[in-house]
């Protein structure tokens, strides 16, 4: 089933859906490192991905 998480911080729509729980914590990883300078560890990610039903 896929999954999705998307960034809280206001303003900003990035958001990724992916049936890969590992790619979508690297890839929330790399975006919030890169577009709002925070690194952000797995459980919190994993605690944002969402099933999409």
């Amino acid at each position: 089933m896929a999954k999705s998480f998307g960034c809280s911080q206001e303003g900003c729509a990035f958001e990724i859906h992916s049936e890969d729980e590992g790619e979508i914590v690297s890839m929330v990883r790399e975006h919030a490192q890169n577009v709002h300078g925070m690194s952000m560890n797995e459980g919190d990610i994993k605690s944002g991905i969402q099933e999409m039903h």
